[in-house]
């Protein structure tokens, strides 16, 4: 069986179908597809001011720079790396190339306290052993020790709270229930739009209990590994089950 790819559009697709706005294999107009994009970002805005974070799993690919140990990472202009705010590390490493071969470098992950309470030479330059994640209101910062000797490439699988989505943007790394979450809250959003829209009191119901599971949650302990109701497939959705 292929497998399903997720897009903010299927995403739109899909909640119009839990609203009763679309049938099966109809086509949304130019107008649902701009405004659900629309109301997407607005939504994570809204769940940003109600400390409300959506997870999202992404690999990210930067150049160590010669001397520099610190990256910051963020959408705001003169970031090293242009992402989301990453809030967790799941696997870091960097590439060397030599005699036309390429070796891929493990950078062991390490809190702040262990980088802080060690002691350590400065400037070292040479290959980089260690990273740590800094976490921040509006970026978050990487810092490698040792400082690089040379420009290396390296690769991060993150964990990061996302901000904007885009039209077309893989989903294909959001967690089942958080597709479930979202896809309700769009849903119920929509309704503004279509006020003919089927939304239940049990819908209703449905989305208030992702909400407060959502609410509720620790935010440390939604990283690459959530817990069990948080990464289970959402309820009735097939692709999910069978793919799970």
């Amino acid at each position: 069986m292929a497998q399903v790819t997720r897009t903010t559009n299927e995403l739109i697709i899909n909640s119009l179908y839990l609203l009763g706005e679309l049938g099966v294999d109809e086509t949304p107009d130019a107008f649902m597809l701009s405004t659900g994009l629309e109301l997407i970002n607005e939504l994570l805005d809204k769940f940003t001011s109600d400390s409300i974070y959506i997870p999202f799993l992404k690999t990210l690919s930067f150049n160590m720079i010669v001397g520099q140990g610190d990256y910051t990472i963020s959408t705001l202009p003169g970031a090293d790396i242009n992402a989301d705010r990453v809030v967790d590390l799941s696997f870091a490493n960097y590439t060397v190339s030599s005699s036309g071969q390429s070796i891929v470098y493990p950078l062991q992950i390490i809190t702040k306290s262990q980088f802080y309470n060690v002691t350590r030479l400065h400037p070292l330059q040479t290959r980089p052993g260690f990273i740590f994640l800094n976490k921040q209101e509006l970026q978050s910062i990487v810092t490698v020790y040792p400082e690089p000797d040379q420009n290396y490439f390296s690769t991060l699988k993150a964990k990061v709270m996302i901000d904007k989505l885009d039209e077309h943007e893989s989903l294909d790394e959001l967690p089942p229930y958080y597709y479930g979450f979202m896809k309700r809250a769009l849903a119920r959003i929509f309704k503004s739009y279509y006020p003919s829209g089927n939304w239940t009191e049990q819908m209703e119901e449905e989305y208030q209990d992702y909400y407060n599971n959502i609410k509720n949650a620790n935010e440390t302990d939604l990283t690459v590994r959530p817990s069990a109701i948080l990464s289970r497939p959402e309820p009735f959705y097939w692709q999910n089950i069978l793919a799970y």
